[in-house]
């Protein structure tokens, strides 16, 4: 089975590329899609998690960016609240 998040004891949440939606920074013109490498994302810089507009789990970060992913919100969630804990944790 693939693995959609994992969390570090750094406080990191990795995202594998394929669940995501989108990165955008919200209210721009331009969007941007990453293809291959993991997405490394601090939990100390996310303001939120919620749903954007398309009605995908996104995680609002302070910089203004969201990053929309095609996951369920439990186990967003369940990143978020590990990474902030910092316990080392993989969901698949």
């Amino acid at each position: 089975m693939k693995t959609k998040l994992e969390t570090t004891v750094e406080g990191q949440i990795i995202i594998s590329p394929s669940f995501v939606q989108s990165i955008r920074r919200s209210n721009s013109v331009e969007g941007a899609k990453t293809l291959g490498a993991p997405i490394i994302l601090d939990s100390e810089h996310i303001c939120f998690l919620a749903f954007n507009n398309d009605g995908y789990v996104t995680f609002f970060l302070n910089n203004g960016f969201e990053i929309s992913l095609k996951i369920n919100y439990d186990d967003a969630k369940n990143a978020y609240n590990y990474a902030k804990m910092k316990v080392m944790y993989v969901i698949e």
